[in-house]
């Protein structure tokens, strides 16, 4: 494992004496085997990137005040992490070679309050843990997780991740934070700047500027508690399916979805390509075996054989059941107005069980994503999404070049539009690779580049995107010479002067390795 920057071997041992004198001796990692569990099981490249030296795990908001002095005092870089579970964009493996891991997972504290409907969770909370409190508690409220229940319901939040109920857009529903600054000091944002003000979970502002937005997808504090909202049971869920059989007909599809979006007839939905329905269920061996894109034909004839669609449109609809009805209604006027549409409703009444296809829209966490091996040997994948607005001609030119681009490289386009809000798409695009395959592995990293590029050209930022694009997706935010950067670079050096906190999160360097970076640049 690589050393931290600027320790030799023996000052990295002295450290690690150091911070066990605060954790424990069993919760600093320093062995090469236990270490590897940090490492980016997806990492498109070489074992030789973003790899941490070590990991310290404390247990309460005390141990990290004093893991934070330790670390300012021999400049240590800390990669903070709720659990380190999202593979897909880098898991528990630092920007930084030689960080070492600040891992959260010990705490594990959950509040519920069922008549104010909200949740108070620590770091180490998975969606699977908060959702098993709520059904022992037997407490009529349904949370929101993403494809994955087994990650942090708090790390998600922060790296404003999304469900599929009409509480997906998660920092959306976060309200008042917990922060350990780099200098130890702690916060509470909004209502909690008071001492013991009830409204900490339930109003979002404070006296004065807003301070939530600087922990999310940041490097400027330690996140030891957020606030979030949570869904009362609805009398009647409805999930809907919609297909339509052309790749073309994602304009009707979006175009007819947007004005239900926007009216609130219609919340989050996710619309997803003839790959993303069968990638979970199916190998692409099975289909083609070709080194090149699968042609048209074999697309056709594993739709036709599947019995599915080019695209498949899913959302639930919630409420009093003779309002859902109503809803449904609506829903079927409008779509029916597109020819080959099909369109299929369940119902599941309060306290009905509800089938397996239909319980990411009910809230109820599961792993079938784990699944996800369609290129065979050692699947991986990697992703960056855009932000697109709601317009079905925008999305379909998107979708047609992306495609161009999977297929220049070799790969399939698993494609989908997840919406959490009611005016834009993030455009899952989603690179599904074999880790095994060191040529295939290039590839990915190679086309993973140029979609962020490509899109770029549009006009089009990704929303997130794996440890190894980070610099590359936030040099294409760059209105004004980069002014956002620029801001962000400020309050990082006013924040944390030492630079220990998560260095090169979102490309967000600290000064020192900002300045040698950028020197190293030039050379």
């Amino acid at each position: 494992m690589p050393l931290p920057p600027g320790l030799s071997a023996a000052d990295f041992d002295n450290v690690c004496r150091e911070l066990r004198s605060v954790v424990g001796e069993e919760w600093v990692v320093t062995a090469d085997e236990k270490v590897a569990s940090y490492h980016d099981p997806y990492f498109p490249g070489t074992g030789e990137q973003h790899l941490p030296s070590g990991a310290v795990l404390p247990a309460s908001v005390e141990e990290i005040r004093a893991v934070l002095r330790i670390a300012n005092r021999v400049r240590l870089p800390l990669w903070s992490v709720s659990l380190g579970r999202n593979y897909v964009y880098g898991g528990g493996a630092p920007c930084l070679n030689g960080s070492m891991v600040l891992d959260l997972k010990r705490m594990q504290g959950i509040e519920v309050n069922e008549q104010l409907a909200y949740a108070i969770v620590e770091p180490g909370v998975t969606f699977f843990q908060l959702y098993k409190h709520i059904q022992d508690k037997k407490y009529r409220l349904w949370i929101s997780c993403p494809a994955l229940g087994w990650g942090s319901v708090l790390g998600n939040t922060l790296e404003r991740g999304v469900g599929y109920t009409p509480h997906g857009d998660h920092a959306g529903q976060q309200c008042g934070m917990e922060v350990v600054l780099a200098n130890g000091d702690v916060i509470r944002t909004g209502m909690g700047a008071m001492t013991d003000n009830p409204a900490w979970p339930l109003y979002k502002y404070s006296y004065g500027p807003s301070l939530d937005g600087l922990f999310m997808q940041s490097n400027l504090g330690v996140v030891t508690k957020i606030g979030v909202w949570l869904m009362p049971e609805p009398e009647m869920y409805s999930p809907v399916d919609i297909g339509v059989d052309r790749e073309e007909d994602i304009v009707a599809l979006i175009d007819t979805l947007r004005p239900l979006r926007l009216d609130g007839t219609i919340p989050a939905t996710v619309i997803a390509n003839w790959m993303r329905i069968v990638a979970t269920h199916t190998t692409r061996a099975q289909w083609y075996d070709g080194k090149d894109a699968m042609p048209p034909s074999a697309i056709e004839k594993l739709k036709k054989t599947m019995r599915i669609p080019h695209w498949g449109l899913r959302f639930g609809l919630y409420g009093p059941t003779k309002v859902v009805d109503e809803k449904f209604k609506i829903v079927q006027k409008a779509f029916s107005s597109i020819g080959n549409a099909g369109i299929v409703r369940a119902k599941y009444p309060r306290g009905a069980k509800i089938a397996p296809r239909h319980q990411a829209a009910a809230g109820i966490p599961d792993v079938e994503l784990m699944s996800l091996n369609w290129m065979g040997g050692t699947g991986a994948h990697i992703e960056c999404p855009p932000v697109v607005p709601m317009i079905g001609a925008q999305a379909y030119e998107l979708y047609r070049k992306r495609t161009a681009l999977f297929a220049s490289h070799g790969f399939d386009h698993y494609s989908g539009f997840t919406t959490t809000t009611p005016r834009t798409f993030f455009n899952t695009g989603s690179i599904i690779f074999d880790r095994s395959d060191p040529g295939m592995t290039t590839r990915a990293r190679e086309l993973s580049a140029a979609l962020i590029r490509d899109a770029a050209k549009s006009r089009l930022g990704g929303y997130r995107g794996h440890i190894s694009e980070m610099d590359l997706i936030a040099e294409q935010f760059d209105f004004n010479g980069h002014a956002a950067m620029r801001t962000y670079e400020l309050l990082k050096d006013a924040m944390d002067p030492e630079g220990i906190l998560s260095p090169g999160k979102q490309g967000i360097w600290p000064k020192a390795l900002r300045t040698a970076r950028r020197e190293g640049e030039r050379k």
